[in-house]
């Protein structure tokens, strides 16, 4: 026998004025027990003067044993989630689903006492005859909550990867949005409960290919039921600015409670503390709760804070939740990975949104974005136009004195070598089917770049589905006709017809790589020098072979001249002097086998120029009085060659306990001085203006004193020298390319810091004074 059953009826909504009443609102009819929907229906009324009907089907709730099901309500009200139903106004009947009521008793007594005997009571066995609850009649100002309190939200935006690049046309910067296409767009709402947040997941919807989308949803006037609510986690954020409001006056914040929901015992600590009596003791047990606090009796002993209710932080926010409050969570399938590509704090939420919102959401470095900021290439020309991540712009052309060709940033006094693979970018015209690369050496003679210094790569392109991108074709160099070339990326269109295309254009998400630059290929370049690229086009036939006699030199976009680039190389060499135990290098040793740069400390000496100087080694146990000297002595340098001279700074520190240090040489504690060479930087730019002749600084032998103050306990002090070359790929620091690292530690004590451990120290024997130069 079947265990559903039926409750049908009508809703009457005559009492609505035409004027009033909107044909699109669906109705939603419910049976509900325990918080849970078990049932519902939904309707629609075309007009208001003629009753509605209605039909629920659902599974009613018997108890263990019991032979009739327990009561339900039914609720009408709009086309809501259930949550939302439950939680406001709607037309709210109890409908009855047990034993017959006394008047009909006798009628159902022989029926019932028949099925007991022959089925012992078992209630599946009891037929649930279809319920009819009569008519639901709607109040004016209700249906009027149910237009007004529950409204259409719609949420319009584009997801963009925003790039800011220089025009040297206006002199000023701008920025190109560029489409995300095929990301995730998901939308959440946020609550926040004193120390608590909670995010519930509105909608979503998927970018198209210009990164746009769209997110419709309907919202409702919420009763604010927190106590009710799952899933909350407590913001650190928000347990910062709540302690530090609390603190000023004189609230102690009691330690965080155990779980992650809302803890009313947990407030009510609070409220005592602020001074707000309890109800009942037992309301201080734990885990045992009195009635919750409620927001009006917290307000009247905590502090008022404009800024909390800014931020919809209750109790100083309490108020029905009548709009979405929104923040973003964006992601995209792109290169094989989901990635997320845009997430956002509760710190950047939109409180309180109008029906209709737009937003411009900055999709961050993982994304997959079509690069729509460019201009198509002009013909019969070429132009370089980065190495690296450096503009050619940045990269010096002036042969000086002082030569500052192929450095990087050399404008700024930067001046910095490029090392490595450096990839090439530029534009290419249209006409040109292939090139390759020529270089010169110091400026010497012109040579095809041979491979594997002349580098491919792969470009991808987007197809038009996710994931995002599609196949990613090889530009690598190929041996046509005699010549060593790459096609250029108009020509791979023009070969390749069935390329997906979008507005008459392949969408590639790499148009300007033109090469890898690999300096440190094997046989192919002798490094560390000048070096300056050009290129050679070619147009190829109907057969695609190259036409030889349209060989020519590409000029510059705009330019009369040949197009070509300056690059300075300084690849590292690991060369060193032999280790010794004062100067070690390589396995088991911080400090690397390579001299660019080297960084060592020579020797240590205690009270220097004074009849009681004496050098200590490693590992020894200082006493050092609050005016005792202690000077060191060390060397940082790079090849004296015309090559290098690229050094571009290094640090001094003192580190000591757990995780604290403090800087030497930067005048609080010592200052760097000659030992007895000049330039003592300690960076390249303060090298410069000590005379170090541009663009060269070789480093040398310096010295610095610091005083027994400077050390503040007693403790192992390591002394850390770090030093490094200016080299760079274009993109990277050059503080953590070519760099190296000299350690050496001992021990300070000082009596009036620690004398006890001082006084036993003095009953040993005397420690020995080494002296001599450590390195």
């Amino acid at each position: 026998m079947s265990k559903t059953l039926e409750i049908n009826g009508t809703i009457d909504l005559s009492g609505i004025p035409p004027g009033d009443f909107d044909a699109t609102l669906a109705l939603r009819v419910a049976v509900v027990r325990d918080g849970m929907v078990l049932g519902s229906a939904t309707v629609t009324a075309q007009a208001p003067d003629a009753a509605l009907p209605f039909s629920v089907r659902f599974e009613p709730v018997r108890l263990p044993g019991a032979r009739w099901p327990c009561p339900v309500r039914l609720l009408v009200g709009p086309d809501i989630s259930d949550m939302e139903l439950m939680a406001i106004d709607t037309v709210a009947i109890e409908v009855d689903l047990g034993p017959p009521r006394a008047r009909d008793r006798a009628d159902a007594s022989a029926t019932e006492s028949g099925k007991e005997s022959d089925n012992d009571g078992a209630a599946e066995d009891i037929a649930l005859a279809p319920l009819s609850v009569g008519a639901l009649a709607v109040t004016p100002a209700l249906y009027f909550c149910w237009l007004f309190c529950c409204r259409t939200y719609t949420i319009r935006g584009r997801m963009v990867c925003r790039h800011w690049y220089y025009d040297p046309h206006t002199g000023h910067y701008r920025f190109c949005d560029a489409p995300v296409p095929g990301a995730t767009v998901e939308a959440y709402d946020v609550d926040r409960f004193f120390i608590w947040y909670r995010r519930d997941f509105i909608a979503s919807a998927v970018t198209d290919i210009n990164g746009n989308f769209t997110i419709r949803f309907r919202w409702c006037c919420l009763r604010w039921w927190p106590w009710l609510l799952q899933h909350w986690a407590i913001d650190p954020d928000l347990v910062a600015q709540v302690h530090a409001l609390l603190n000023r006056h004189g609230i102690a914040l009691p330690p965080l409670p155990p779980g992650p929901d809302p803890d009313p015992v947990y407030l009510q600590q609070i409220a005592a503390q602020a001074g707000l009596a309890q109800r009942a003791p037992a309301a201080m047990v734990p885990g045992v709760a009195g009635e919750p606090v409620s927001a009006e009796n917290l307000l009247s002993v905590l502090p008022p804070s404009a800024e909390l209710a800014a931020l919809h932080v209750w109790p100083w926010w309490d108020r029905a939740d009548c709009a979405p409050d929104v923040v973003f969570r964006v992601t995209q399938l792109c290169d094989g990975q989901v990635r997320v590509i845009h997430s956002e704090t509760n710190a950047q939420t939109r409180w309180d949104i109008p029906t209709s919102l737009h937003v411009t959401l900055l999709a961050n470095q993982l994304a997959c974005c079509l690069p729509v900021c460019r201009d198509p290439e002009c013909p019969e020309c070429l132009q370089v136009t980065f190495v690296g991540c450096t503009t050619v712009n940045q990269i010096g052309v002036t042969a000086g004195p002082p030569d500052l060709r192929g450095y990087a940033l050399a404008a700024s006094a930067g001046d910095r070598p490029f090392l490595g693979n450096l990839l090439i970018r530029g534009a290419v015209g249209s006409d040109v089917d292939y090139f390759k690369v020529q270089v010169s050496r110091n400026g010497g003679p012109w040579n095809d770049l041979p491979v594997p210094a002349f580098a491919g790569f792969s470009r991808s392109y987007w197809d038009g589905s996710n994931p995002v991108p599609a196949p990613a074709p090889a530009f690598t160099p190929i041996l046509k006709n005699g010549e060593t070339v790459i096609i250029t990326r108009r020509h791979y269109e023009d070969l390749h017809p069935a390329l997906p295309r979008f507005g008459g254009s392949v969408i590639w998400f790499d148009y300007d790589t033109l090469f890898y630059f690999n300096t440190l290929a094997s046989g192919a370049l002798t490094p560390d020098a000048l070096y300056e690229l050009r290129f050679v086009g070619y147009a190829a036939n109907a057969a695609d072979d190259l036409i030889l006699s349209s060989a020519r030199l590409l000029p510059g976009c705009g330019q009369h001249g040949t197009e070509s680039v300056f690059i300075r190389i300084d690849n590292q060499a690991m060369a060193h002097m032999p280790p010794t135990p004062l100067h070690p290098c390589g396995p088991g040793s911080v400090h690397l086998c390579t001299n660019e740069p080297d960084c060592y400390i020579r020797k240590i000496c205690i009270n220097e120029g004074t009849p009681a100087q004496y050098c200590i080694s490693a590992c020894d146990i200082l006493r050092l009085a609050e005016s005792d000297t202690l000077t060191i002595h060390f060397t940082v340098s790079v090849p004296a060659t015309a090559q290098d001279g690229h050094l571009g700074g290094y640090t001094l520190a003192a580190e000591y306990g757990v995780s604290l240090a403090f800087d030497i040489g930067t005048g609080l504690h010592g200052a760097f001085a000659p030992d007895p060479t000049f330039e003592v930087g300690p960076d390249y730019l303060s090298a410069l203006g000590q005379g170090a002749p541009r663009p060269h600084w070789y480093g040398g032998d310096y010295k610095v004193t610091l005083r027994g103050s400077d050390f503040p306990v007693c403790c192992a002090y390591l002394l850390r020298l770090r030093a490094w070359k200016r080299t760079t790929d274009g993109c990277s620091d050059p503080r953590y390319v070519h760099h190296n690292t000299f350690e050496f530690a001992f021990t300070v004590l000082r009596p009036e810091l620690c004398p006890d451990i001082c006084r036993d120290r003095n009953q040993a024997p005397a420690l020995p004074a080494p002296a001599g130069n450590m390195g």
